[in-house]
């Protein structure tokens, strides 16, 4: 009998250390849920506020404590935003709303732009730096990241002095050429690290069956680059889009944020028309990010296990 106790002993202590284990696990994975669901508030809570302040007039605004479900909507603040006008619902300056869309497009032209030019320049220098290092190209790579942390504003003056003489400021070349400054070297960075990810062998195999470089980059690279090349131009689309700086000093509000931090004047200020301008301009990123989430996700990763 003593034996067979002892037997059952080791049994009960390693079902007690698994069900320790299970215990630890699931209080674990409630805590995770928890912090996940605290940061999903302090994300989409700002968000949620300025939609609703948006839908709402600005009596509802000044409420206390504000309805975070509004019991009424209007879309005064979106048909004030879209016409321009003027008076009891108007913003402050007569043309700010007419120029909403339009600022929209050239804001979508300039990101547009950019990424095709970018992902071309990047692509063919990230691809070299990964398939044919040379001497220095250490040290080119670092150059390219620190290049990431200079300060706008100490750039911005030659831009400014050498657009005016060749006559292209306040127009969208004026801001394609200087968002390079910042969009280049991350296209750089991030197909870099994807380049370095994909097989040697399939390159050497078309090389044997005689492909030129041309035709190996062309034909077996590039598809196989693709989630690289998307997450890429999404995070390029978004840095442009949202550049506030050099639209700023360069143009004359000619893309969406400068013109949004023009909403605010000295005679008066409308938060539900700002707010309803906000929400537009927000839907175009919103909308390329959802499509092409996975693909942004599994680049930035890419790097991170070997």
């Amino acid at each position: 009998m003593s034996d067979i106790a002892l037997s059952r002993a080791p049994r009960r202590r390693g079902k007690a250390a698994t069900a320790a284990g299970l215990k630890r696990s699931t209080t674990a994975t409630v805590i995770l849920y928890l912090c996940v669901a605290v940061f999903a508030v302090w994300i989409l809570l700002p968000v949620w506020y300025l939609v609703v302040s948006s839908l709402i007039t600005p009596t509802q605004l000044g409420v206390k404590p504000f309805p975070m479900v509004p019991s009424s909507i209007t879309f005064d603040n979106y048909r004030s935003v879209l016409t321009g006008a003027t008076g009891s619902k108007g913003f402050g300056s007569t043309d700010m709303g007419a120029r909403l869309i339009p600022a929209i497009g050239q804001s979508f032209f300039v990101s547009a732009v950019l990424v095709v030019l970018n992902l071309f320049i990047a692509g063919i220098a990230a691809y070299g730096l990964s398939r044919y290092p040379f001497r220095g190209s250490r040290l080119f790579e670092l150059s390219i990241i620190v290049s990431r942390v200079v300060p706008a504003i100490a750039i911005i003056g030659p831009f400014f002095v050498a657009f005016r003489v060749v006559g292209i400021l306040n127009t969208p070349w004026a801001l394609i050429i200087s968002y390079n400054v910042f969009t280049l070297p991350l296209a750089i960075m991030i197909l870099k690290n994807y380049f370095d990810q994909l097989p040697r062998e399939i390159e050497e195999a078309a090389k044997i069956d005689g492909a030129s470089r041309l035709q190996t980059l062309w034909i077996i690279v590039m598809p196989l680059a693709r989630p690289g090349l998307v997450a890429a131009g999404v995070l390029i689309f978004l840095e442009a889009w949202s550049e506030f700086f050099y639209s700023l000093v360069l143009t004359n509000q000619l893309t969406v944020p400068p013109l949004l931090a023009g909403f605010q004047s000295v005679q008066q200020f409308n938060w539900n028309a700002l707010a309803a301008a906000t929400v537009m301009s927000m839907i175009p990123p919103v909308v390329l990010v959802v499509i092409f989430q996975r693909h942004v996700v599994g680049a930035l990763t890419a790097g991170a296990v070997k």
